[in-house]
Formats: structure tokens, sequence, C-alpha cells
């Protein structure tokens, strides 16, 4: 992702305190140590409390976070204690594990963030993405900040978001190796991956499966698996677009090969043609 701050945000200061909100801290993050007394059945969860300062959190949220039915907690000054009477060996090592990797800060997704500075503007650049949570923050400018995930991009902002981010990335792909090609060829694609209102790949399970020419989804994939399946339904081609013409040798009907020519032969033209089958 690509987070923009808002204007009041947009300073040294508050972009890392924005970031550190944002980044995703799983309880094993914080920990120096996790025991397991076996005999009293407790599990023994030390803090540390350097690692706990990004969290900017207190060892008292953390333990209303982990807090749950199943077993009693409680929190001291740098471990918290979990009490669980009721569960066997086997399923106090599982729930150690379990608790190691609870979310207890940042957002979902989001596992590594670095700041970026582009001229006066301080920009979060992010591993991972959960755009839904982030453009909810306060802070973060809803216009800009954009993810490279294109259905999510489709999800929270519509169809014609997730085209122009198919485009966006695409120049980025092929401008970083020097590359040009009409914008207009770009489009095309991304017009062919949304033009029924979802995203779908260049690939036989997205938009050549959507194809209505049995012989056009032939020549993609797989064509033995398409032409025994039309032969058991019975289907049948119209021979309407570019490549099931081609594949058959005859012209296409699309552009000047559309139109047939259709002349009733009247008038001066139709006695020439009359005295010529006279002379011949």
């Amino acid at each position: 992702m690509e987070i923009y701050l808002a204007k009041e945000y947009c300073d040294d200061k508050n972009s890392k305190l924005i970031a550190e909100k944002i980044k995703e801290i799983r309880l094993k993050e914080i920990l120096s140590e996790a025991k397991i007394n076996f005999s009293d059945k407790k599990i023994e969860l030390m803090i540390n409390h350097k690692a706990i300062k990004h969290t900017h959190m207190s060892i008292n949220t953390i333990a209303e976070k982990l807090a749950s039915k199943e077993y009693k907690l409680h929190a001291k000054e740098n471990s918290i204690m979990i009490n669980t009477p009721n569960l066997d060996f086997k399923e106090i090592y599982k729930l150690k594990e379990k608790l190691k990797d609870t979310i207890i800060s940042g957002i979902k997704g989001i596992s590594q963030v670095l700041i970026v500075k582009k001229d006066s503007n301080y920009i979060i650049l992010t591993s991972g993405s959960n755009l839904k949570e982030v453009i909810g923050l306060k802070g973060v400018n809803k216009e800009k900040t954009t993810t490279n995930n294109i259905y999510e991009m489709a999800e929270i902002f519509g169809i014609e978001s997730a085209r122009q981010t198919i485009i966006n990335e695409i120049n980025k792909v092929l401008s970083s190796q020097g590359l040009d090609i009409d914008s207009r060829h770009l489009k095309l694609v991304a017009d062919a991956m949304t033009v029924d209102g979802e995203v779908r790949g260049m690939t036989r399970m997205g938009i050549i499966s959507k194809k209505s020419s049995i012989l056009a989804r032939a020549s993609f994939e797989t064509p033995i698996n398409h032409f025994v399946n039309a032969t058991i339904k019975g289907s049948r081609d119209e021979l309407l677009s570019v490549i099931e013409n081609i594949i058959l040798n005859q012209p296409v009907p699309i552009g000047t090969g559309l139109p047939g020519l259709m002349v009733k032969i009247t008038g001066p033209l139709s006695k020439d043609v009359k005295t010529e089958k006279k002379e011949k």
C-alpha cells in the first residue's frame, strides 16, 4: 500500500506514530519468554518492555485483548499469568502457541511499514494490504491512499478504480524495464479484465472462460477438453469474432469483412450486359 497522510499529520513525528499504529504486531514479537508450568497448569508470558513501547499499549491492555472464558488471566508488572486448570498438557501447549500468534496491535495483514519522504509529503509504504481498515484511521488521506491489491480496490472503491489500478501497475512494470507501449493497449487489457463488473485474470478460468466461441476458448489452452465438452453438449459456434475465423481461414465479420455487396442491375448497365452476352 501507499498511505498518504492528511496535511495536519504530514510531519516526521505523526508519520512515525501512524506507522506504528498500522504495523501488525503479534504477541510473540513483544515476548522475552513464554513458559509452561505443567505441574500447576499455568502459562507465564514474560513481556519485553523495550518492544512494548512501540505498541503504545500497557500490559493491562494486552491482557484485556487476550482475555477469554476458557481460562483465567492475571496481569503482573512484567508478565501475564494464565491459569488453565481444565486443560490437559497437549491443550495447554496449543493454547500457548495460539496466544503467541494473537494480534495485539496494528492492522491485520500489514507485516512491514516504511516511511518515505517525497518532496514535502510523508508516505507510508507497507508490505501487506488492508485498505478498508487503513482508510478508517485518523490522519490518513482517504483520497490518495492506494493499494496494488486490485480486488480490494474493486470492493471498496468500485470496478472503475480497479481498472485504473490495473493500468497503473502494468505501467510501473513496463516503465521499470524501459518499455514504451501505447496506453490504449493497456486500457484494452484493463477493460477486458473488468468488462462484466468483476476482476478476471488473463487465464482460462478468467476472461477466456467467458468467451462464447468454442474455437476462441480452445485456442488459448486445453483445446481437446473444449472440443470434447462442446461435442457432448452439441454446442454451436457462430464464428462472430476474429480468432475462430482465422483458425478456419475465412474473412472475419468485422470492419471491411462485415458488409457484403448486393447490387440489382438496372438501367443502361443492364442493357450493356445483355448486348455483351449476344456478342459472345
